[in-house]
């Protein structure tokens, strides 16, 4: 595109960023954010132009005023309503995504290509240690008689045992190239990182204000120490020991194997989210996750399938139990998702 002689400077390159970011795909996954398109090329060329015209621009101008242009861009492609409940995702969701994009894409263009959003998972808020949840936990003990479920003991072990050939199967299908992407979900999830469980409901990208990340870190938190009573209870051993040819994918953490507290955690998260927002279209995908999160850790050699379920099961014995103490954290959940003021 060539400049006429009555246009103000830099109008002709505006112009071009912007059909080039028009006609562009922002493409969004677990781990990358990448413009594509056919102009990209051209836009990466106009930005190369563009600094030799003007070798006196700093790096930051120079990319700022391509990046304010891809600002509309995202303004356009976030602005959409919700699938649920006919409204828009709260403000501060989408405020941050738009941040979050536009530092990456900003990094994106004066480096050259797609860029990590994070180093494993998504960058989620953490939380300091939830004291007054913890003492709600504790003040409904003997209420809910949280550490003495009727959740039953594993099984012997001989059954037990006959749960080691599927693991060593597993254990050799991780090792194949086609299975580096589960390799890599393990590695990540062994942090217990909130990204298997934020993208099914939507939330690419969060922000220490999102009410949701927080609310699902505090269940990790609460389910962990209720998950230890019921390990040490049971002192089940974890399948290395029960057969030490097996050869665990991450370290094994030192406590013993039933019920499985990433099977508990993960799928707690879900009975809590779907107690807090049943109106939610992304629930079965959340509890498809959650199911997931607890398989990666047989294919890690680090339970085997009755841990899981137990696990499974004793997350439907807790769900009243936080429904209760999280009531506040879900009333703002909900007006997270449902819009300021939602009301059950």
């Amino acid at each position: 595109m060539t400049a006429t002689q009555a246009d103000p400077p830099g109008k002709a390159k505006y112009t071009e960023y912007r059909e080039i970011l028009t006609a562009a795909k922002l493409i969004a996954t677990d781990t990358r954010i990448e413009v594509q398109g056919d102009g990209y090329n051209s836009l990466r060329a106009a930005l190369r132009a563009y600094e030799q015209e003007d070798p006196d621009i700093s790096d930051t101008e120079r990319v700022n005023k391509l990046v304010e242009k891809v600002g509309a861009f995202l303004d356009r492609s976030l602005d959409t309503p919700s699938a649920f409940g006919g409204g828009k995702l709260h403000k501060s969701l989408h405020k941050s995504l738009h941040k979050s994009l536009h530092k990456s894409l900003h990094k994106a263009f004066a480096d050259g290509g797609a860029v990590q959003v994070a180093t494993g998972g998504l960058a989620w808020p953490t939380i300091e240690v939830p004291w007054r949840e913890l003492g709600l936990l504790y003040k409904a003990r003997d209420r809910h008689n949280w550490d003495r479920l009727p959740l039953e003991p594993p099984p012997a072990v001989d059954d037990r045992m006959a749960e080691i050939p599927r693991l060593r199967a597993l254990q050799e299908k991780l090792r194949l190239p086609e299975n580096a992407w589960r390799r890599r979900r393990i590695e990540i999830e062994a942090g217990n990182d909130l990204t298997a469980y934020m993208l099914p409901l939507g939330a690419d990208v969060t922000s220490p204000g999102s009410q949701t990340a927080v609310m699902f870190q505090t269940i990790l938190w609460l389910g962990s120490l209720i998950g230890l009573v019921y390990k040490a209870r049971f002192n089940a051993s974890r399948p290395h020991v029960l057969d030490p040819a097996l050869e665990p994918y991450i370290p094994v953490p030192a406590y013993s194997s039933y019920p499985s507290n990433h099977a508990f955690q993960s799928y707690l998260i879900a009975e809590v989210f779907a107690r807090a927002v049943p109106e939610h279209p992304g629930l079965p995908a959340l509890f498809r996750a959650a199911g997931e999160v607890a398989e990666n850790r047989e294919w890690a050699g680090l339970h085997v399938a009755s841990d899981t379920a137990a696990g499974r099961r004793l997350a439907r014995l807790c769900g009243p139990l936080f429904e209760e103490i999280l009531k506040d954290q879900i009333r703002v959940v909900r007006a997270e998702w449902l819009g300021e003021g939602a009301s059950r």
